[in-house]
């Protein structure tokens, strides 16, 4: 308990300088205390990502946070306060925002992929909104599968989007406000909508039934799994599942929009392939204890994060056709027994459940890697 302690005071810390310095942080390759701050107390993590920058609450031990808390602590909704409180804490709450990665199609046509509303899943309570219908696990929302035997420098590989994540990023809760917060279940789906004034119709409503769904939903055996709403949650989770040694990887160099696509009446048209320029492959030891930690969509920043063994990270870097270069990270799983067998990897990849699977992590995901091992590059 003292270690999860420590590391929390830590990241607190370092994500209070990052927001303090921030400009300071992006604009100017000098060091500045909030690197000076990461590199004495967990020296082993070589760089501060992106997401983990902008993911401090603005409002963390205001009286904005205070005032919210209460109102969240005794079931009341206050649209103006809400309202408030979502611009100042750096949260997002349009409940008409459009996710296309929480779209399904409703035919193989050219009609608009739109969320499905209306239908109550058994799982959700009667007065809420119905989550996206077609996802069942965190899964489903994985694109870019590959094989391992496939990633050689060379050769090319068709991204969906090149890595690029259609949530936006957003700020954690403050602690007082995560501390009151409903679990996130499909039964207090209706609570957690009322404290954020979301109209049970929208297409924030079906997003975040989906989150409450995923959240409660049980792990794989042998995995462990939380979906934080503050940087406190997600440091106890971390530090309890990986330790106090470590490092957290995370896709960059994906485009900042929606790679440009257009649609036939048969099919979506692909983008240009990107093509492998080097690679590195982590230890199967390492892979052995890493905590992956995914976006999902809800007005504040909330991640799905499970902690899974018999996996090899890999990082790549991949050119793409404007001549940019993605750094991107990858987890290959060694053993897909344990995995659905409507898993979309099996279809992807033509494999039978059991094989070797390998997918890429969009742009905000987060993988959390002890330090203690050793890679293998291929430049």
């Amino acid at each position: 308990m003292a270690r999860m302690v420590g590391v929390i005071s830590i990241l607190v810390g370092i994500l209070i300088c990052m927001s303090i310095h921030l400009d300071v942080v992006v604009v100017h390759a000098m060091r500045t205390p909030a690197s000076i701050f990461w590199d004495q107390m967990l020296p082993f993590v070589q760089a501060i990502p992106a997401t983990l920058k902008v993911s401090v609450s603005p409002v963390e031990g205001t009286a904005t946070a205070d005032q919210f808390a209460t109102a969240v602590t005794g079931a009341m909704s206050f649209p103006a306060l809400s309202a408030k409180f979502c611009v100042a804490a750096g949260l997002v709450c349009d409940e008409d925002i459009e996710i296309h990665s929480y779209t399904t199609k409703k035919n193989s046509s050219s009609t608009p992929e739109v969320p499905i509303m209306g239908r109550h899943n058994m799982m959700t309570h009667a007065s809420a909104a119905s989550r996206t219908m077609g996802i069942t696990t965190i899964n489903d929302f994985q694109l870019d599968f590959f094989l391992e035997e496939n990633l050689v420098k060379g050769a090319y590989m068709h991204l969906a989007d090149n890595l690029f994540d259609p949530i936006p990023l957003r700020a954690f809760l403050p602690s007082t406000v995560a501390k009151v917060l409903p679990a996130l279940t499909t039964a207090n789906l209706p609570k957690l909508l009322a404290a954020f004034t979301i109209d049970k119709n929208s297409r924030m409503a079906a997003m975040m039934a989906t989150a409450t769904y995923l959240c409660e939903s049980p792990a794989l055996p042998g995995e462990q799994r939380a979906c934080p709403t503050s940087v406190e949650e997600m440091a106890v989770f971390v530090a309890s599942e990986v330790g106090e040694q470590l490092e957290v990887l995370s896709t960059r160099g994906a485009p900042t929009s929606a790679p440009a696509t257009t649609t036939t009446t048969t099919e979506e048209k692909k983008l240009p392939p990107v093509k492998v320029l080097s690679y590195t492959k982590r230890s199967l030891g390492e892979g052995k204890n890493i905590v992956v930690c995914h976006n999902l969509m809800f007005p504040s920043q909330l991640y799905y994060c499970h902690h899974v063994t018999g996996t090899k990270v890999v990082q790549a870097s991949l050119g793409s056709s404007d001549g940019s270069v993605i750094h991107g990270v990858a987890i290959c799983h060694m053993d897909t027994t344990l995995w659905a067998s409507e898993h979309p990897a099996f279809a992807a990849l033509n494999i039978p459940r059991g094989a070797e699977a390998c997918h890429w992590n969009t742009q905000n995901d987060l993988i959390w890697i002890p330090t203690t091992s050793s890679t293998t590059s291929y430049d």
